[in-house]
């Protein structure tokens, strides 16, 4: 008797996908697998007639059709998810690329400001450098100017000083001036000698005081009258003779210009000049040009 033969019936059945394959690259990686096929075991019923336990063979043929037909629909349905799935890799891959572009184009911006940023602190802390460099300078400059202030105001209380010593050495109030003890007159400075000397010794007597013996107009109508200054007549006198020059009348009427020289002398309350040896001692009278203060200047 023939052993009994079951076949088992292999219903194949299509798990639907976990996820549509138009889903993203970037969710779970269980969203990417595609659909199972998997199989349970039919109860195939007994053939009317025949041994118990045996299949038909019709129905075995045409279950492996439809195995075939359900295996090449989830092949292609697998191959058609992984084509998209692999496409929008590419895509990613492409716009992964494209962000690593851009993210090193930013990091090369962000090292280019960097280095914008540490050469603009180098040129601030060079500039508060220089800062603190002007500001020293500044102070020092301040104390300078504070020390020059006081030397100035110390000048100035030294010129005031010596315009009061030089004032009391001089004795016009108008912009012409003589040295103290000399008496002015339109814009000359007549000097009284006390000491007796000869006429050369008079003479280098004046010179010494930078002058010379002095030189008085003559009278039209006498050209032996003197007409003397009333400051300097008044500090003369009258009981001494005074040597000054000899004018040039008196020079061309002299034929004995080397023997003798003039001098002044009153006679009846008035100075007229007279002829006496060079070698007898007078006093003499000196005279000198006044002075002008320079520019800005005055003592008064």
């Amino acid at each position: 008797m023939a052993d009994a033969i079951t076949y088992a019936d292999l219903r194949f059945v299509k798990v639907p996908l976990k996820n549509s394959a138009s889903n993203h690259l970037g969710q779970d990686c269980e969203a990417y697998e595609d659909g199972e096929l998997t199989y349970e075991n039919v109860q195939v019923s007994p053939v009317p007639g025949g041994p118990p336990g045996l299949a038909s063979p019709a129905l075995a043929d045409k279950a492996d059709l439809q195995v075939s037909r359900q295996f090449q629909e989830g092949t292609r349905i697998w191959e058609a998810t992984n084509s998209s799935l692999q496409q929008q890799l590419r895509e990613k891959i492409s716009q992964l690329g494209q962000k690593e572009v851009e993210l090193q184009k930013a990091r090369k911006e962000l090292i280019s400001s960097q280095d914008t940023l540490q050469e603009k602190q180098r040129t601030h802390e060079d500039a508060e450098q220089q800062l603190q460099a002007c500001q020293a300078e500044r102070a020092k400059t301040k104390e300078n100017l504070k020390t020059e202030e006081e030397r100035r105001r110390d000048l100035d209380q030294r010129l005031t000083s010596t315009r009061e010593t030089l004032r009391r050495f001089f004795s016009d109030s108008s912009d012409t001036c003589c040295p103290c003890g000399w008496i002015p007159y339109q814009e000359r400075c007549f000097y009284i000698s006390h000491t007796l000397g000869s006429l050369e010794e008079s003479q280098k007597y004046c010179t010494s005081l930078s002058s010379k013996l002095a030189a008085f107009d003559e009278p039209s109508k006498y050209y032996y009258e003197v007409s003397l200054p009333s400051g300097l007549e008044e500090l003369l006198d009258r009981s001494k003779s005074y040597w000054i020059q000899m004018s040039k009348k008196w020079r061309q009427d002299s034929d004995s210009q080397s023997r003798h020289c003039v001098r002044i002398k009153t006679y009846y309350q008035k100075w007229e000049r007279t002829i006496s040896k060079c070698a007898e001692l007078h006093p003499c009278i000196c005279e000198s040009e006044a002075f002008r203060f320079p520019d800005g200047i005055n003592l008064n």
